[in-house]
């Protein structure tokens, strides 16, 4: 088997597997209000730190990723890959996950990086009130 095809095929246990991998419960709801009707498994980042970019230190902020399978995205019957939706007026991707914790977090996709050849898709987040 190709080892492309290969590396595919293994996110199911490396990205998604809840029990002994990365996977944690992911809801996406695309710009039609779609919504995968099972929980998606992916990686979540919610990181309390960034790098003011004028100054290169370290400062509080907030950035948090999600990483999901192409092909899970596609089999939950969504509209595309999540991606940024500028306009004010639409509605946008809309990504919501628990800390560790348990607290639900809501994000919107602020912008998107698929990457095809693995088959995954990272997108960045920034906090969305419903």
């Amino acid at each position: 088997m190709n080892l492309r095809k290969l590396a595919e095929q293994d996110l199911a246990v490396t990205l998604e597997d809840n029990v002994s991998g990365f996977g944690w419960p992911i809801k996406v709801t695309d710009p039609s209000g779609a919504t995968n009707s099972a929980p998606l498994y992916g990686m979540s980042n919610d990181i309390g730190l960034v790098i003011d970019p004028d100054t290169g230190l370290a400062v509080s902020g907030r950035q948090a990723t999600v990483t999901l399978r192409i092909s899970s995205l596609v089999a939950a019957g969504l509209c595309g890959l999540p991606r940024a939706i500028s306009s004010t007026t639409s509605k946008p991707w809309v990504m919501s996950f628990d800390d560790v914790n348990g607290n639900t977090h809501d994000f919107k996709v602020s912008s998107s990086m698929p990457d095809r050849g693995l088959g995954i898709v990272t997108v960045t987040l920034e906090f969305y009130k419903k």
